[in-house]
């Protein structure tokens, strides 16, 4: 029998090519489909001597695809502690006590994923109140987004952080009266306080990420675009030095196809980094550098994200550019003159605004075929926008979990009027931009069908903006595809394409809306092997 050879039968094969969306059978060979039709037409694509997997009614799909996601930072967020869902401060100080009570002498204590729209009085924590938890040594807090960070007493005084410390540019620090910091740190001045944080070891890393892309494999994900960073600059501030030598070094033991987005202040230096291993081809996962990621504003939660007008529910913000625009002008066009794609970080209306005009100006200065320029996130826009989008052959990234996350709160901090074109799903499928689905992991959980199904219900918020089942299935195959230049090698089961699938027990096309977050994934599979089975 020859165990290259497989030949998938007797399933709810769904293709996701539009010229034959459902077939009877599969057939691979060598991680390549060599056939996607009838049972008869793959027996004759393959050996007498192949091996026959009857998928007994499962649904097979193409394998999916997160176009935007942190794999080291997931790495990190395993490391430390996991602030999800706390309901109260006392419960926050709570945790961070008993986090204390296991960390080594004069370590600094890390807790992440914190929200503190979960409490049940939603406000942000002081450096007081993290001092009552934990006085004696370092502790910052990070809110989900990672785009603001709380720090105690200590951390603050470890950072060198006083009343006469300035704002740094793209960045603010909440102050008390007298000018001292009162705890939070917003965008880069968060990076005065991660400088003097202690930084885990490779080892470490190299222990924990069995673990994250071990859940990414359960997903049912098979490649992601992966946000790298060269050195201190980036969401994962110093930590992100590390990205490279991390992935570097793990290389050959991910199993899963990575596309590179680097975030870098040099996009020409950048061009070093495309040799193996992170830019290689082969039988197994596909390696490739591709996307230069460059920021403009901030996020919603943190009320960071650049807005035209203030926020309804924090009057005295909108938000602002964590760059000057000339200054992102500038990097945008090393980077596209050097051939790279460009990924740009932008969530409120004015900053996506600034930035697709960026782009206007951009490709009519250097014209380029086939860019496929990228907006990550674009969580607000209005027709104008999204039309000017099509037009200049703009593809979004969008995380339609920040929906999930995000809608409690979403209608009062903007309004009815601004409210509906946030994350406008509908609007952008039906004027013909590219969407491309994503997770911001650890931003938001990897649970790709989660992520479809708040494509489709929206979970009750801005319904009008809802896409099928189908529709948002192709955000995670095709469209993702499309989004990383590799729609001619994945996204769909078509014959010469990779053998990049994902074995469901249900077909998310054909359940009731609210069902297919319970969709188990049965198995992932990358280039013909099985990179995870269900138990």
């Amino acid at each position: 029998m020859a165990e290259n050879e497989k030949l998938y039968f007797n399933g709810d094969i769904y293709t996701v090519d539009e010229n034959h969306p459902t077939v009877e059978a599969v057939a691979v060979a060598d991680g390549i489909i060599v056939s996607a039709g009838s049972l008869s037409e793959c027996e004759r694509a393959l050996g007498a001597d192949c091996k026959m997997v009857d998928l007994e009614g499962a649904a097979m799909l193409p394998g999916f695809i997160d176009t935007h996601l942190h794999p080291v930072l997931m790495i990190y967020f395993d490391m430390n502690v996991n602030l999800i869902g706390l309901s109260s401060m006392a419960a926050l100080q709570e945790a961070l006590r008993k986090a204390a009570g296991e960390k080594a002498p004069g370590a600094w204590l890390i807790g992440l994923n914190f929200d503190e729209q979960n409490l049940d009085r939603p406000v942000l924590p002081t450096r007081h109140d993290l001092d009552r938890a934990c006085a004696d040594i370092p502790v910052i807090v990070v809110k989900h987004d990672g785009h603001m960070l709380i720090a105690n007493t200590a951390a603050i005084e470890a950072g060198g952080v006083n009343a006469e410390t300035p704002d740094p540019p793209g960045g603010v620090i909440d102050r008390e009266a007298d000018g001292y910091p009162a705890g939070p740190f917003r965008e880069n001045a968060m990076a005065l306080i991660l400088a003097k944080m202690q930084l885990p070891t490779e080892d470490d890393f190299a222990g924990a990420s069995v673990k994250a892309f071990g859940r990414l494999a359960s997903y049912g994900i098979t490649s992601a675009g992966v946000v790298l960073q060269t050195g201190g600059e980036g969401p994962a501030w110093d930590i992100g030095a590390f990205d490279i030598p991390v992935l570097q070094m793990l290389s050959e033991s991910i199993p899963i196809s990575m596309y590179g987005l680097i975030i870098s202040s040099d996009p020409e230096g950048a061009g070093s980094m495309l040799v193996p291993p992170l830019h290689a081809d082969g039988p197994g996962p596909t390696r490739r550098m591709g996307a230069i990621k460059l920021f403009s504003d901030g996020t919603f939660a943190s009320c960071t994200a650049f807005m035209r007008e203030p926020f309804t529910d924090q009057p005295d913000k909108s938000g602002f550019m964590v760059i000057e625009p000339e200054k992102l002008y500038r990097r945008m066009e090393s980077a596209h003159l050097a051939g790279f794609q460009i990924a740009i970080h932008a969530i409120g209306d004015a900053a996506n605004r600034t930035c697709i005009d960026l782009y206007d100006r951009l490709l009519s200065r250097h014209p380029r075929i086939d860019h496929r320029h990228r907006l990550e996130h674009a969580s607000i826009l209005d027709p104008e926008m999204i039309a000017d989008g099509k037009r200049l052959g703009l593809v979004v990234s969008s995380q339609p979990l920040f929906i999930h996350s995000e809608k409690l709160w979403l209608h009062k901090r903007f309004g009815p009027k601004r409210s509906k074109w946030i994350y406008p799903y509908r609007s952008l499928i039906d004027s013909g931009v590219v969407l491309a689905g994503a997770s911001d992991a650890p931003v938001e959980s990897a649970d790709v069908l989660h992520a479809i199904q708040c494509c489709v219900t929206r979970e009750c918020f801005e319904t009008q903006e809802g896409l099928s089942a189908a529709e948002a299935v192709r955000l995670y195959t095709i469209n993702a595809a499309y989004a990383q230049f590799e729609e001619a090698i994945k996204g769909s089961i078509t014959p010469g394409k990779r053998a990049d699938l994902v074995l469901l027990e249900k077909n998310p096309v054909r359940v009731a809306p609210e069902e297919i977050s319970k969709i188990r994934v049965l198995e992932t599979i990358v280039g013909g092997k099985t990179i995870y089975l269900a138990r």
